[in-house]
């Protein structure tokens, strides 16, 4: 499938649209390793006012767990939602936190992951619900690492996911299954949901976003997508959401 040529999103009405924002690419920029991610002061206080202006209808929707965005994001608040862990994690304010618990299965597959970034001198990041192997530094391993988690989650009935530079191997769930189960929430009534999204992964949140009568925005370079728009980048994205908040006064 060629890669479509996307428009920029038109400004919504704040009052009908909820916003789910991917975090790693889209939120913020990519960095060489999953902790070395910088958030700036500026986008903390951009996230505070959306979920004031929009209560209730702002969340993140990561392959990151929920521990891992508290530590970049804090706690930002009552009003914002979180799927993590490819969906498979949630925090909301009525619910609190959803979290299952880590099977033997995923610890077994986790070692494995770890040995091979030991062996290829590749990055072995651990998340609460998966492990994956990042090879941003050494691209010439990509089919192999990829080939490799691969196996680790069919040997352990888990699910491999590909993303930009990295191979996870996780508990079952998507981005999609995530963006529903945040948009059943009572403050989600009535809302239009946008989904926006840097990576293969974001698929998922952009499918769910239009069959529930939303959008999906890509972010950053043209690609085969399901997304109806696109931004340019992390920076355009911010602009945007920024033109949005002067529209909420």
């Amino acid at each position: 499938m060629d890669a479509p040529d996307l428009i920029a999103p038109p400004l919504p009405d704040p009052a009908t649209t909820a916003l789910f924002l991917d975090f790693d690419g889209t939120l913020v920029e990519l960095a060489a390793r999953p902790e070395a991610v910088v958030v700036e002061d500026a986008l903390l206080a951009l996230i505070d006012r959306l979920a004031a202006a929009m209560p209730g209808r702002v969340a993140i929707v990561s392959g990151r767990s929920v521990a891992q965005l508290d530590g970049f994001l804090g706690t930002r608040g009552p009003l914002l939602a979180i799927a993590a862990s490819h969906g498979a994690e949630l925090r909301t304010p009525a619910n609190g936190h959803s979290l299952p618990g880590r099977s033997p299965a995923l610890d077994a597959a986790a070692a494995e992951m770890a040995a091979f970034a030991t062996r290829n001198d590749i990055v072995f990041e651990t998340k609460s619900l998966g492990a994956a192997l990042h090879y941003r530094a050494r691209p010439e391993l990509e089919a192999e690492a990829s080939a490799a988690a691969a196996q680790v989650a069919a040997t352990h009935g888990l699910t491999f996911q590909p993303g930009k530079m990295m191979a996870e191997v996780r508990l079952p769930g998507d981005k999609g299954a995530g963006l529903r189960a945040l948009f059943a929430d009572e403050t989600m009534a009535g809302a239009t949901p946008w989904f926006f999204g840097d990576d293969v992964t974001d698929e998922d949140g952009f499918a769910a976003a239009a069959a529930l009568g939303g959008a999906g925005v890509l972010i950053g370079p043209a690609r085969a997508t399901q997304a109806r728009y696109r931004l340019g980048g992390v920076a355009a994205l911010r602009d945007w959401l920024a033109a949005l908040l002067e529209q909420a006064r």
